[in-house]
């Protein structure tokens, strides 16, 4: 069994069942039908992927819940930050939309045939859901005052955030780091974070950008 590699599948599954607990939460307190209907169809396709990455563990012949107890602690206290303010709150959703899509292309790439056919189907959902957040952003660059400079300190805090994880056990990037091929890794999440800076109209700094 890899040992690495199940560390980072118990992370991803935790991960995607904090992503399902915080969509049903989004659709519980929408304002109205459409946003519970969005935040209802994606509470069902986190829980859709976690499922589906608990039975990959559990083909791997590992036991799914010791696999993700190391990352419970950290994974509750991220998720369960006190509110902040609403742009920041998007900036978090978008940025971190995209950081799954980043890390689960570059995962699949590296686990079995199996694995990789089921990311597959969960790289198509997470577009999706990036995409939504995107749009959620933007919305609010356009129209809340101050919200381009909010926005800004936000992503240099979240990429403090992952640079921190990255150190420690117990967070997900660690595990991913674990697995190997670092340079590669980093490559691509810094590449996907500049990307979506930019198509925000700020730097990877948050600096404004023409």
């Amino acid at each position: 069994m890899n040992k690495a590699m199940v560390q980072v599948l118990g992370a991803v599954a935790y991960g995607e069942l904090k992503a399902y607990e915080g969509a049903k939460a989004d659709a519980g307190a929408a304002a109205d039908e459409a946003s519970r209907r969005r935040f209802r169809k994606v509470a069902a396709e986190e829980l859709r992927h976690h499922k589906g990455f608990v039975a990959r563990l559990e083909a791997m012949g590992a036991d799914p819940e010791r696999a993700m107890r190391p990352y419970r602690a950290a994974l509750d206290r991220y998720h369960g930050r006190p509110p902040s303010d609403e742009v920041s709150e998007a900036l978090f959703a978008y940025l971190g939309e995209g950081v799954a899509d980043d890390l689960l292309k570059w995962l699949r790439q590296v686990v079995d045939a199996d694995t990789a056919t089921f990311i597959d189907t969960v790289i198509e959902d997470e577009v999706e859901h990036e995409a939504a957040a995107a749009a959620d952003l933007r919305a609010m660059l356009e129209t809340v005052p101050g919200a381009r400079a909010r926005a800004a300190r936000a992503s240099r805090r979240m990429v403090l955030d992952m640079l921190w994880s990255g150190r420690r056990d117990g967070l997900p990037m660690a595990a991913f780091l674990r697995l190997g091929r670092p340079v590669e890794l980093l490559g691509a999440l810094a590449g996907g974070h500049a990307r979506r800076m930019r198509a925000i109209g700020l730097g990877p700094l948050g600096v404004p950008v023409p």
